[in-house]
């Protein structure tokens, strides 16, 4: 990558290049990620490992024969005039293996800290997880004796060791500064952008002119992309036209679900009065500034009123549930609920549960076996976040139909 650089210089570019990465990324981003795992991420894509060798696997010795030119003024002045010949050379050579490598070229490539006493770089054929060295034993002038042989294999090898020991030191050392000074730039990067925001707020309120709200990424997707919330299935001659919901624009959906959920979680106090209503109501509204009046409440689909219904003209497919966590039984009930609410055009449905209990943690750790052991229950199990579960089920109204629910999860204990 960096040719010819010391490896504190190599790593001066990659935390230069890894700062330019983060000032670049948007604001709610950095806020909205944890701070470990996010220098974690630009760390480990970043770093150099160390060449470590691989003592389950032998080194490896081959015997190789080859005709070379001599040039006439490589010989001696007397034979000079005789031009140039070819001669027979003998090589030994060794083959080190090491633990595969992805940055074992650029390693060799880079100079340490400490300078070399044996002098310089060693010749060597690097291969995914070897590090091959020539040694010549016979050739135009000379011819090694097997002690003179060993001595020189075993004098290349302690080079090449001490070499990568040097290169190791530095490594391991300029990846504990890089992780050190990765995390600290994105803790101030999230102080600095909280502070903003705080100071920005303030402002407003002084100036009393309110925010101009941005938009995430979600919503944009879903009010500029040309294409429609459903998707039209190719129609066959002898049946009517049906509508399906674009995935997509559902996973859209949860995730503006999701951020309005996580909103809740930061301020557990203000909604302990709140019953399954009151979240309703909330998301609700945040759902109807973006599809313009389309999310009811309390409309009846299927066997009796769901919670919440996003009224897509003709795909009538989305419905949602919202429930107060209160065990195994009423959840197992819930996925019913949802189920007799879903016509046999429902592709989709969403249960958003409001956990106001301790131990958190050991409510999700029940999900997957609540969820698998419904009789509903098909397929597909899959943990998509923390909080986020997906699931397969049967339809209620069609047992070759299965419907997708996506199990959203929101602790609002407060102590």
């Amino acid at each position: 990558m960096f040719d010819k650089l010391s490896i504190a210089d190599y790593y001066r570019k990659v935390f230069a290049e890894i700062e330019r990465q983060i000032l670049g990324e948007k604001d709610e981003y950095i806020i909205g990620t944890d701070a470990n795992e996010l220098a974690e991420y630009y760390y480990s894509n970043n770093c150099l490992s160390p060449v470590e060798f691989d003592i389950e696997r032998q080194e490896q010795m081959d015997h190789k024969k080859k005709l070379r030119i001599v040039k006439a003024y490589e010989r001696e002045y007397r034979r000079q005039d005789m031009g140039d010949i070819e001669v027979e050379y003998e090589s030994i050579i060794v083959t080190m293996p090491i633990i595969p490598n992805k940055d074992l070229k650029t390693v060799w490539e880079l100079q340490t800290s400490t300078s070399l006493i044996f002098g310089g770089l060693p010749h060597a054929d690097l291969g995914t997880n070897t590090i091959s060295f020539s040694i010549d034993i016979k050739g135009y002038g000379f011819n090694y004796n097997d002690y003179e042989i060993a001595s020189r294999i075993n004098q290349e090898k302690e080079r090449i060791k001490a070499w990568i020991s040097l290169h190791n030191f530095d490594i391991n050392d300029e990846n504990e500064k890089l992780k050190s000074e990765i995390i600290t730039l994105i803790g101030d990067r999230k102080k600095k952008l909280t502070e903003d925001i705080q100071r920005i707020n303030s402002l407003s309120q002084i100036i009393n002119i309110p925010l101009k709200m941005k938009e995430n990424e979600a919503v944009k997707r879903i009010r500029l992309d040309k294409s429609p919330l459903v998707k039209r299935v190719k129609p066959t001659p002898t049946l009517p036209e049906e509508y399906v919901l674009d995935r997509d624009k559902v996973l859209d959906i949860i995730f503006i679900i999701d951020n309005q959920g996580r909103q809740f979680e930061k301020t557990p106090r203000t909604y302990e009065c709140f019953q399954e209503e009151g979240f309703r109501d909330v998301i609700l509204v945040n759902l109807n500034t973006i599809f313009e009046g389309k999310a009811t409440g309390e409309t009846f689909s299927g066997n009796g009123k769901t919670d919440i219904y996003l009224n897509i003209t003709k795909g009538k497919i989305l419905v949602f549930e919202c429930k107060i966590w209160n065990g195994r039984e009423l959840y197992n009930d819930t996925i019913n609920q949802l189920r007799g609410y879903m016509t046999w055009r429902n592709n989709f449905g969403i249960i958003i549960t409001f956990a106001k209990l301790k131990n958190f943690s050991k409510i999700l750790g029940e999900v997957e076996d609540i969820v698998t052991k419904h009789p509903s229950y098909v397929k597909g199990f899959r943990q998509i976040t923390e909080t986020h579960f997906l699931s397969h089920h049967v339809s209620e109204q069609d047992n070759l139909k299965n419907i997708e629910i996506h199990h959203l999860f929101y602790n609002l204990y407060s102590s």
